[in-house]
């Protein structure tokens, strides 16, 4: 049996959990190990987890004792349940949380901090992480986790790595584009989009494949998507309408 890991696919920010629901149990079957997921970043604790003992593979846990999540749309409205929106979260103690940045404001305890990371909410508090923010693409009026387009791709024998993002659309809005790192040197775009239109909704297909020898990555591992974006669509591009 073989395992790839998705790459983070962010710009910044925490790497995307939780662990692939497909995986928890070939993991643990495997080595012997239990996986345990969790939300939390740098600057905000672990915030939302689950124990060994109350597990759901897919997801990362519900709210942990002295925090608060909530999920709310561009203008901090809250979403209701099931609907996907951006993480909220704050501390109920002082000093749970770290206080600001130097040179910036110091967050008054007990503020929500938004997090840049796009989930859903079960309706029995359970999370879901959905995709970063700011790597959403919007596409014939449906908006596309990047995250999911990308663990898609993955499932394919072929593809070592991947990056997908949204480039301009003549039709307005996106068009989904993803750069693949093949495992040898024969992967065909063509065959890629196959993979795909088995493996998601049609709105969600890429049109655009790269195959390329390496993602552009920052020094601590994430793949530059500013990188690809600004590349974009070029002459040596697969478009499977073209």
């Amino acid at each position: 049996m073989r395992f790839r890991a998705a790459r983070p696919a962010g710009g910044g920010g925490p790497p995307p959990p939780p662990t692939p629901g497909e995986l928890w149990v070939p993991f643990r079957e495997r080595f012997g190990v239990g996986l345990v997921d969790g939300f939390g970043s740098t600057e905000t604790n672990l915030v939302i987890g689950y124990t060994p003992d109350d597990v759901r593979p897919g997801y990362m846990g519900k709210v942990r004792d002295g925090f608060g999540a909530r999920v709310v749309d561009a203008a901090s409205a809250a979403v209701p349940d099931g609907a996907p929106g951006e993480l909220m979260v704050r501390a109920e103690q002082s000093f749970a949380f770290a206080t600001g940045y130097v040179g910036c404001d110091e967050e008054p305890p007990g503020a929500w901090r938004r997090t840049g990371d796009r989930v859903v909410r079960e309706p029995d508090g359970w999370f879901r992480f959905v995709d970063r923010v700011k790597d959403c693409i919007r596409r014939r009026g449906e908006n596309i986790s990047s995250y999911e387009v990308e663990a898609a791709v993955l499932a394919h024998p072929g593809v070592a790595a991947v990056a997908a993002f949204p480039v301009a659309s003549e039709l307005a809005e996106d068009e989904v584009m993803v750069a693949v790192v093949p495992v040898d040197s024969v992967l065909e775009p063509a065959d890629v989009v196959r993979h795909c239109v088995a493996e998601l909704p049609g709105f969600a297909v890429p049109r655009f494949v790269d195959v390329v020898g390496e993602l552009p990555l920052t020094e601590t591992g994430k793949v530059r998507k500013g990188v690809l974006r600004e590349r974009g669509v070029t002459g040596g591009t697969f478009d499977r309408f073209g």
